[in-house]
């Protein structure tokens, strides 16, 4: 019997499309992230350039046949390394697809900075996939909001706190659809800092007001703007525990750290999964560590606000 292949880490299939607009055209490496591509009449818009060069490149193996008459960009969403550590593909010179790079000032300066080369190192020792990633920061950074017109379609590159600090999403009022980066996430978003849980719940807020028809987050795939009040139901009904049991005296700040924090506040994995709309034996490894710092940065942060 042969033993069985290991899938390749950095395989990219198109997602089939899901009723939207053909000029939308989205990427997905199974397990990590999926990227939009965008067929306008000025550009062909990259947002993200997931892991590794390699995943870049083979997203531009698809679209390549667009480029004709048209301009590539490329948006970071932001600096987290799923997100544009294939950056390189894209540089100048010596990338296969010369390109300008826009990302926020602060991605800039976390692309440069000592975290992300850490993080880095650390990969590239344990896993051989990101021996070929060069950190390459934004060409073209910005602060606030940034509109390209695209001669058919408007881009609105909206900041959105809370799951980093220097996250965009993007908009796309034609459409009604919003490119929601990691603002949002199917079953909920990832945030383990209590000084940045109110910020993400603002966001989320933000983006319910621009009354999308389609959201398109980073992780799990399309959805109807129903994921943006799922999600936001999520961290009021984990809030409305945390105040519930500090009040009762059932959590401590001592606490905090407990591994079954969740369970404490009343708040088990079973009823993350049943607001997230989800069976709870689906829910993976990395979203049971969510529940636990979302649940974690509650807490501080009642604490902090006084209970």
């Amino acid at each position: 019997m042969n033993p069985p292949s290991t899938p390749d880490p950095d395989l990219v299939v198109e997602v089939p499309n899901g009723g939207w607009d053909p000029r939308l055209r989205l990427f997905r490496a199974a397990g990590e992230v999926d990227t939009t591509v965008l067929i306008t009449n000025r550009y062909v818009v990259l947002i993200d350039t997931m892991c590794t060069p390699a995943q870049a490149a083979a997203i531009m193996t698809h679209v390549a046949g667009e480029l004709p008459g048209r301009q590539l960009l490329v948006i970071n969403s932001h600096a987290d390394y799923d997100h544009c550590w294939g950056n390189a593909v894209f540089a100048s010179p010596g990338g296969a697809y010369p390109a300008p790079i826009l990302g926020t000032q602060a991605a800039y300066e976390r692309l440069v900075g000592p975290e992300c080369a850490a993080s880095l190192a650390k990969r590239q020792a344990e896993e051989p996939r990101f021996a070929s990633v060069r950190l390459v920061p934004p060409t073209i950074s910005f602060a606030g909001e940034l509109r390209l017109d695209c001669g058919d379609l408007t881009l609105r590159l909206i900041p959105a706190l809370g799951h980093s600090p220097d996250q965009i999403v993007v908009w796309i009022p034609e459409w009604r659809v919003l490119l929601a980066t990691d603002a949002a996430e199917h079953p909920i978003p990832y945030v383990g800092n209590p000084a940045t849980v109110q910020q993400l719940r603002r966001t989320l807020q933000d983006l319910v007001d621009l009354r999308p028809e389609i959201v398109i987050p980073c992780h799990g795939g399309p959805s109807a703007p129903d994921l943006l009040t799922r999600n936001l139901a999520y961290f009021d009904a984990v809030e409305e525990r945390v105040r519930a049991a500090l009040a009762a005296g059932r959590v401590t700040a001592a606490m905090a750290d407990r591994d079954d924090l969740p369970e404490l506040i009343g708040m088990p994995l079973a009823e993350m999964a049943a607001i997230a709309g989800i069976d709870p034996t689906t829910v993976s490894d990395f979203y049971r560590a969510s529940h636990l710092l979302a649940v974690r940065a509650l807490v501080l942060h009642c604490l902090l606000c006084g209970g």
